[in-house]
């Protein structure tokens, strides 16, 4: 279907491109072309050589390059790749660029159990503001390089509720993720000016329901309207809710809020 846009794919903390790669493959199958580029910070190396800038530099040289070619882009976004998304592509709504003269631009952000952060704010500020910080001590652990490990992701992603043979196989995809990064601020927050869905998940140990209630109430005093879809799904709702999440991204591509 060469009416629908192109998806760039914004992986979470710890997960690789390899951890989507089903859903890549659902979204291509309904005519989607799909870029999940890899963030720098979850690189897997040691000591530690990506942060939340490098993260955000990677995916905006990405989408930068897609809108100048003319192409209009749905941004969906996971877990941690909501703080990186809502900055790497602040300025590239297609209406903005529209009125620049320009080419392209992001029609849609889709966020799934993500930071929707505003400029300036960490994923640490929400941890703190949600009373949890001890919480989050006890499921990292955390090497002399500055990476951490979740204590039991299986639990954390899955909520215990997956079979154990998908959990066993997406674990095998994940890299450590630096410890830093929790406390380095956005540098943006594009749903300001690009039409959002914020996939809701009730189950969810990896961005629990109280973050995002702080988060959609931040949005919400900023004065901006979000479509909010809850589902009773843990926080790999990708995997464990695939064709649904399918859907959300086609339901995002004809939202009578986007700008043409």
């Amino acid at each position: 279907m060469s009416s629908l846009p192109t998806v760039v794919l914004v992986h979470g903390a710890w997960h690789t491109p390899l951890s989507y790669q089903t859903y890549v493959d659902a979204l291509k199958k309904r005519g989607f072309q799909v870029h999940c580029p890899q963030l720098p910070s979850c690189s897997g190396i040691s000591p530690p050589t990506g942060s939340l800038p490098e993260d955000i530099a990677c995916v905006k040289n990405l989408v930068t390059s897609l809108v100048d070619d003319g192409q209009r882009v749905l941004m969906i976004l996971h877990s941690y790749g909501g703080a990186v998304g809502g900055s790497a592509v602040e300025g590239l709504s297609i209406s903005e660029r529209k009125a620049a003269g320009k080419p392209g631009g992001v029609i849609h952000l889709l966020y799934l159990c993500a930071y929707m952060l505003p400029t300036g704010f960490s994923m640490g500020d929400i941890v703190k503001e949600a009373k949890f910080e001890e919480v989050l001590r006890e499921n990292l652990e955390i090497s002399p390089d500055g990476l951490t490990v979740l204590t039991d992701p299986g639990l954390v992603f899955f909520s215990g509720r997956a079979d154990q043979s998908i959990v066993e196989k997406a674990l095998k995809s994940f890299v450590r993720f630096p410890n830093r990064n929790f406390s380095d601020a956005t540098t943006g927050c594009a749903w300001k000016t690009i039409p959002a869905t914020y996939i809701r998940t009730s189950q969810d140990y990896a961005v629990p329901p109280i973050y995002q209630e702080i988060m959609l109430g931040k949005v919400k005093d900023a004065g901006i309207e979000v479509k909010i879809e809850t589902y009773d799904a843990d926080h790999s709702i990708f995997i464990t809710e695939q064709e649904d999440m399918v859907q959300a991204a086609m339901n995002a591509v004809t939202d009578e809020r986007n700008s043409v």
